[in-house]
């Protein structure tokens, strides 16, 4: 056992020490090459720095190396070699942004041909969530005036999304997001002298689609969008507290048991989408924190059903709670923080010509 330990260390030392040996080795070829090309000596660049291309490069000599390479081929006048050495080094670094300040002219012309903007953008979020019940039709089981006021409570909400980035700052957006709505409907004056809280809780898939402008440079990057979302009903249920207030001054507190009342709420709702954050650089990742209102367009009681249980009997929040849903719309307010992973795809740009198009359209013909 202890000869098989001592081997396990002897060859991770010389594993280790040979990388360590490869490195300052290609160090030096490193070295070399760029004293080569300081020095005008260009053409026997490509071949003394292939062997550490292959295999024996850290990420940051990589870099320094095609760095190197680019400019030697745009020299050389080989627009091919410079664009194939500036596709790899963007593919080790792909936030790399040349600059008239810092380096050379032609190499900053020779990146506006290019980009490593992602096509696609995913990102993931979780947070909590407010809602804002707005009424369109009150209804109510009292025969005498009796006092409704709401009180909002917290859900939370968990969800993922996907951006297709047109440009660099204009993005179109959708994603899916499971969430948690509740808000509480208080009464006074439930047969005269009765009080009664009903908590309304219903669960929800929510879909947006939107259009997004986002800030493209910097550190912390502030982003705005507006857009509409499809909100599908997943579970709806009521429970009842109940305060009794007898002669003698005292109360008597009785809660019921949640009624489940999905079939009596639309499953396919509508919503208007408003919000924005800010996204903050982490590496080559953000993570974000986002504040997000969806304003309700869908009244969420089903008319005919609204009295009823599911067997056709009258309902049972009519005959125990004494209490009825309006006809309303559901508004939510919601803030998320979260984690984006841009999918950077280093290409050449490819230039639309309408010129190009119609001409192989009449060659075609």
């Amino acid at each position: 056992m202890l000869k098989k330990i001592i081997l396990f260390v002897f060859s991770t030392c010389c594993l280790f020490s040979t990388k360590v040996f490869a490195q300052d080795t290609c160090e030096q070829t490193l070295n070399q090459a760029t004293a080569e090309f300081e020095a005008g000596r260009f053409y026997g660049l490509p071949s003394l720095l292939k062997n550490c291309l292959e295999s024996g490069f850290t990420k940051e000599q990589r870099f320094r190396a095609y760095y190197i390479l680019t400019q030697a081929y745009l020299v050389l006048d080989d627009p091919i070699g410079a664009e194939t050495s500036y596709l790899k080094l963007l593919t080790v670094d792909p936030e790399f942004r040349p600059n008239t300040k810092n380096d050379p002219i032609d190499l900053y012309y020779l990146s506006k041909s290019f980009t490593t903007r992602p096509r696609f953008t995913p990102h993931y979020r979780i947070g909590v969530n407010v809602s804002f019940p707005n009424t369109i039709h009150s209804l109510s089981t009292s025969p005498i005036n009796v006092s409704v006021s709401r009180t909002i409570r917290v859900g939370f909400q968990v969800g993922m999304g996907l951006d297709w980035n047109i440009n660099d700052r204009w993005s179109i957006c959708s994603g899916i997001g499971y969430s948690t709505k509740s808000f509480s409907t208080i009464t006074t004056g439930v047969a005269q002298t009765d009080n009664g809280t009903v908590i309304d809780k219903t669960s929800w898939l929510d879909i947006p689609l939107y259009i997004k402008y986002s800030v493209d440079s910097g550190r912390l990057r502030p982003f705005g969008y507006v857009g509409i979302a499809a909100n599908l009903l997943v579970e709806s249920s009521l429970s009842s507290l109940g305060f009794n207030d007898n002669s003698q001054g005292s109360t008597r507190i009785a809660q019921g048991p949640d009624v489940d009342i999905t079939f009596k709420r639309n499953f396919f709702n509508r919503s208007l989408v408003f919000g924005g954050g800010a996204k903050y650089k982490v590496g080559k990742n953000f993570i974000y924190a986002d504040v997000r209102y969806m304003l309700g367009l869908t009244n969420l009681t089903i008319p005919e059903k609204n009295y009823y249980n599911s067997d056709g009997s009258l309902a049972t929040t009519v005959s125990q709670y004494q209490y009825v849903s309006d006809f309303f719309r559901l508004d939510n307010l919601s803030i998320s923080i979260g984690y984006i992973r841009p999918l950077y795809d280093p290409r050449k740009i490819k230039k639309f010509s309408s010129k190009g198009m119609f001409r192989n359209l009449f060659k075609s013909k």
